[in-house]
């Protein structure tokens, strides 16, 4: 076999078991984790810096990169107003819209597979065959909604919890 064939038969389980286990955490309560939130808020923007330095050579995929993370930046904004959020006995949770997070998710695997798609049924990733591969309009676009949509998220669900954390203290 060669590693061009082996790549889907890795890939595809990781890829489906990363989504299932997020898919599991979209639908229910979540008790804010702070490390995991820093992680998010400082990770996403690295990321999203490291694609836009190798976006640079192609004006249109750094504008839709730049224009996907003000689109993100919005959605999370309004993820944050559709959050419930909730204080009992158990401490304090919330519990992420359903759709918003679905429809991100989604979105990013589906353009994750496409690509894959793509690039396979090129005959694999050989140098010859990756022209028009690498940085592309639409998967910046949909990057930059993604890279920038969690850390903003993330940012707002912990200013939430230190603020709501104080308070049960003063209590």
């Amino acid at each position: 076999m060669v590693v061009s064939s082996l790549l889907p038969v890795v890939l595809v389980p990781l890829l489906g078991w990363r989504l299932y286990s997020r898919y599991r955490k979209l639908v229910g309560k979540q008790t804010p984790r702070v490390g995991k939130l820093w992680a998010s808020m400082l990770l996403f923007p690295l990321l999203f810096i490291l694609v836009g330095v190798g976006a640079l050579r192609d004006t249109l995929s750094f504008e839709c990169l730049l224009a996907g993370g003000v689109l993100g930046l919005a959605l999370a904004f309004w993820g944050l107003k559709l959050t419930s959020y909730e204080s009992g006995p158990e401490g304090l949770s919330y519990t992420p819209n359903l759709y918003m997070g679905l429809g991100l998710m989604s979105l990013f695997a589906g353009r994750i597979a496409y690509r894959f798609v793509q690039i396979y049924s090129a005959g694999g990733m050989q140098e010859s065959h990756m022209n028009g591969f690498g940085i592309n309009p639409a998967t910046t676009f949909i990057v930059g909604i993604v890279f920038c949509y969690y850390p903003m998220y993330s940012s707002g669900i912990l200013r939430w919890y230190k603020a709501n954390t104080k308070l049960e203290n003063k209590n």
